[in-house]
């Protein structure tokens, strides 16, 4: 019994991100680095604050260093443990790390999702080749991007698009995006909110009462 309670207070005081998975095995023998990955946040409206946060990053035997090549705008790094937040405080918000992959590259992505009066936030995700050139891709917006989150603009809903390579040397599947788990990193950040805080003191509760009932 207080094992199970342990555990309730435990995933009591967790949350879930977003996972966005990338396999890429392709980039490792294709010859075509060094690689640089591009994270890019552009503002609909800079009244209306949005933030994007990217963390808990898994490399899949590859690695990332985690001083930017290239940084401008909006960018807040956190490191012990790394994640990088872009915000729209300026239209253009970018930020570009070298990149040596291995089989896979995933993290974490939790957005706010406050909407624009008409055009909405977006965030894409690309990877530079050894070219300086982005790795084409299939996105029909016309971003050479793996991944775009679209922030409500309008009184449109949250948007995601998933893109492969189309047109370069090597294939590159469309990444996955999946809700509420991580890929392979466990994905659960510690940020209580009032309602898990009921639930952190409903189970202190549960295991103060169980320790007094063995002690009697």
């Amino acid at each position: 019994m207080i094992r199970t309670a342990i555990l309730f207070l435990i995933l009591a005081g967790l949350s879930f991100g977003d996972t966005l998975t990338l396999n890429t095995t392709p980039l490792e023998t294709s010859g075509t680095g060094p690689f640089t990955i591009d994270f890019q946040f552009d503002s609909g409206d800079m009244a209306v604050s949005n933030t994007v946060t990217l963390s808990d990053f898994m490399f899949g035997g590859g690695s990332l260093n985690t001083t930017p090549s290239s940084q401008s705008g909006d960018i807040t790094l956190g490191t012990s443990p790394f994640s990088v937040t872009l915000g729209n405080s300026s239209f253009y918000n970018d930020v570009q790390f070298s990149f040596t992959p291995g089989t896979s590259l995933s993290f974490d992505v939790a957005s706010t999702s406050n909407a624009e009066p008409a055009t909405p936030d977006t965030f894409t995700f690309a990877i530079f080749d050894g070219s300086t050139n982005e790795i084409p891709t299939d996105n029909p917006n016309f971003f050479d991007s793996f991944f775009e989150l679209d922030l409500p603009g309008g009184g449109s809903p949250m948007d995601t698009i998933l893109s492969a390579s189309s047109g370069y040397s090597v294939s590159i599947a469309a990444p996955t995006y999946t809700s509420g788990t991580s890929g392979g990193g466990g994905g659960m950040i510690a940020t209580p909110e009032p309602s898990t805080l009921t639930l952190l003191g409903l189970a202190g509760a549960v295991i103060l009462g169980l320790r007094r009932k063995r002690h009697a």
